[in-house]
């Protein structure tokens, strides 16, 4: 399906995957998984809406492909994607993303190209 907004972060943050789980959990609105991957890994996902995919991966995770990487030696890299059809807006799923993030004191954040 063609995608109406998708882009990505690279960030830095002292917890670990499954402490992003608990705490983006915990505050909400949006309910999260921990998954696995064969290319990435583990990582976290939320569906929040029709046409909404949210993902956190941790790096660098060993996968099928390689060594999943980031743009430091250890970090995370989200990947925000809304689909064409859906009625969500950029702005409003990125500021809960971003108040997710302020939550677990990330910092060094940086807009990146979407990986996927």
């Amino acid at each position: 399906m063609p995608l109406k907004a998708y882009w990505a972060y690279d960030f830095a943050c002292d917890r670990s995957l499954e402490d992003l789980h608990a705490v983006f959990n915990e505050a909400g609105p949006w309910q999260w998984q921990l998954r696995d991957s064969a290319w990435y890994g583990d990582y976290l996902n939320t569906r929040p809406t029709e046409g909404v995919r949210v993902r956190v991966h941790e790096y660098p995770q060993a996968g099928e492909a390689g060594t999943f990487v980031g743009i430091r030696d250890k970090g995370f890299s989200a990947l925000l994607q809304i689909e064409a059809g859906s009625l969500a807006a950029r702005a409003e799923v990125d500021s809960i993303f971003q108040g997710l993030l302020s939550r677990v004191n990330v910092r060094e954040t940086v807009e990146i190209e979407p990986y996927d």
